[in-house]
């Protein structure tokens, strides 16, 4: 039933008939162990985070979401996260897919906080434990000595314990920071795991976000290094291409298809589909129509925790007005991407 309403709602995405946005991405908190060169999100406070009971409001009513990605700051460092997981798997009867990236820098605390999500049976759990390198500069890149051994004890044991709600991924960041490390990163791993292959990696591509990253001083030159960055992306595209039949490895193969375009035209490559299928909450409450556009929607707190009635407000109707004239920023990010994907399937398929 949960991955026939998923289906359901990504065909009223292509025909453009969705009701409500049914991906969601919610970043729990600006709470953060590392110190990563291209983000400053750390430094921020929590001081007006939303409350377990806020959160409870909220999911109350927004209890429509087939694909949830709780992120943070360290998503593990919010006191609460099972408490808040419990929260949204008790009223989001429709969710498929449960998301949570991580540094993995405490791996004690990961590896039981993974546990404790599971043992509140998501019907499927997605973690993604970044990796930007190998480990001198992952560690460099994140501020934090031995982080890199850390994420591979959290891979180690899943590997160890295995389970079926369970899929577990490493991330890159593509930076210039990191600029053609990402092979010589999948080899320092397969030191550890040798029958590890590529389909056990994800990569982005970094982006400026002064409401999420708080990063917009720091310069990320991927426009200067357009031909460095084309070749990375290439050369894991053809490393990562998998059987067509795999939606997972159609997904990410779109996505790295269209990332290429995206780097040579710094445009979106198709419709954006932020606001119809996908929305960004911040720790605080503020929505906005992606984790890269600083374009407040509104705070649930004003809206009495009615989702339904902030989409329906005046702003809301402007930024969507906005994003189909394609006046907003244009990003390529994963948690953006993939639903504009999906709800250009019809397109992508001719």
């Amino acid at each position: 039933m949960k991955s026939l309403r998923f289906a359901q709602a990504i065909l009223l995405a292509n025909l453009n008939k969705t009701p409500k946005p049914y991906k969601l991405t919610f970043a729990v908190t600006n709470r953060c162990n590392a110190r990563c060169k291209a983000c400053s999100l750390w430094k921020k406070n929590d001081l007006s985070a939303l409350t377990l009971a806020e959160i409870d409001s909220f999911f109350k009513q927004a209890n429509h979401f087939s694909w949830i990605d709780l992120t943070g700051g360290e998503p593990f460092l919010r006191p609460d996260i099972i408490p808040l997981v419990a929260t949204l798997l008790r009223h989001s009867p429709h969710l498929y897919h449960l998301h949570l990236p991580t540094n993995a820098i405490a791996p004690g605390l990961t590896i039981q906080r993974i546990q404790e999500i599971l043992a509140l049976k998501p019907h499927k759990l997605t973690i993604t434990l970044s990796l930007d390198g190998p480990p001198a500069l992952h560690d460099t890149l994140r501020g934090v000595t031995g982080n890199w051994q850390n994420c591979l004890e959290v891979y180690r044991h899943f590997l160890s314990h295995p389970h079926p709600r369970l899929q577990i991924f490493f991330g890159f960041t593509l930076s210039d920071f990191n600029l053609g490390a990402f092979a010589a990163t999948v080899e320092a791993v397969r030191k550890e795991f040798p029958g590890m292959n590529y389909r056990s990696w994800h990569m982005n591509i970094a982006h400026h976000s002064s409401h999420y990253y708080d990063n917009a001083a720091i310069e990320l030159r991927s426009a200067v290094n357009t031909p460095a960055f084309l070749q990375e992306i290439a050369a894991f595209r053809e490393a990562k291409r998998g059987r067509w039949y795999d939606p997972v490895a159609f997904l990410e193969g779109c996505y790295l298809t269209s990332a290429l375009e995206f780097i040579r035209t710094k445009k979106t490559p198709m419709p954006c589909r932020a606001i119809d299928s996908s929305l960004f909450l911040a720790a605080n409450g503020t929505c906005y129509p992606c984790s890269i556009w600083d374009r407040p929607l509104g705070n649930i707190r004003e809206f009495n925790y009615d989702l339904t009635a902030l989409l329906a407000s005046s702003e809301a109707r402007r930024a969507k007005n906005e994003i189909r004239a394609k006046q907003c920023p244009n990003c390529w990010t994963p948690c953006d991407a993939y639903p504009t994907i999906l709800g250009n399937l019809f397109k992508t398929l001719s």
